[in-house]
């Protein structure tokens, strides 16, 4: 790879709010995740720093809006389509989750109108909006969430995505040990989301 190509993927990786290759940090149809509520952010984010753990975006603040078709049929049947807009990046995903745990899909898109009037003509509707402030670090192939989450405090998640459904185990154990070596008491532990968290 030359010098200017480099340069390139750089800028192009600055584009969407990135300060590093995510690699296949965020490939896969099966998520794993354990999500923690803290006191104070600042003391993991140190932790993680002296872990050698790779910023790859900061600053940004997230807002996810949470849609369903009329009949209220993806929350039944325990799933969400979510259209989330990153700030001051711009950066677009749709994401999809469930009906089976772990099960989670998403993709950019080019423009968040577009693609709110693109999913609205096609029947769904915005049901609820979170908004959160989030830095993520990756550690190893595991990605750490940084949360601030509007009207519900401090996160932090650990988490890693696969292909591979075999994988979940193995991948549950490393977050696991993740989770103790970042000194995350495991009495904060919170299964539900946030929308769950923040709208029952």
């Amino acid at each position: 790879m030359t010098g200017t190509s480099m340069t390139d993927d750089a800028k192009s990786l600055a584009t969407k709010g990135m300060l590093a290759d995510p690699g296949d940090h965020f490939r896969g149809r099966y998520e794993v995740e354990r999500k923690l509520r803290v006191e104070d952010i600042e003391p993991v984010r140190q932790r993680l720093e002296a872990a050698r753990a790779v910023p790859f975006t900061l600053g940004n603040t997230e807002t996810d809006v949470f849609l369903d078709l009329a009949d209220g049929r993806l929350e039944a049947n325990n799933q969400s389509h979510t259209l989330r807009v990153m700030e001051p990046s711009g950066r677009v995903l749709w994401i999809s989750k469930g009906p089976r745990p772990d099960e989670c899909v998403a993709m950019d898109l080019a423009e968040y109108d577009k693609a709110l009037a693109m999913l609205t003509s096609l029947g769904f509707a915005e049901v609820r909006r979170i908004t959160k402030r989030r830095d993520i670090y990756f550690l190893g192939d595991l990605h750490v969430t940084l949360d601030r989450v509007d009207g519900l405090g401090d996160f932090v998640e650990v988490a890693a995505m696969t292909d591979d459904e075999a994988d979940l185990p193995r991948l549950r154990d490393k977050i696991a040990e993740a989770v103790a070596g970042l000194g995350l008491d495991p009495r904060g532990e919170e299964s539900r989301s946030y929308r769950e968290m923040l709208f029952g």
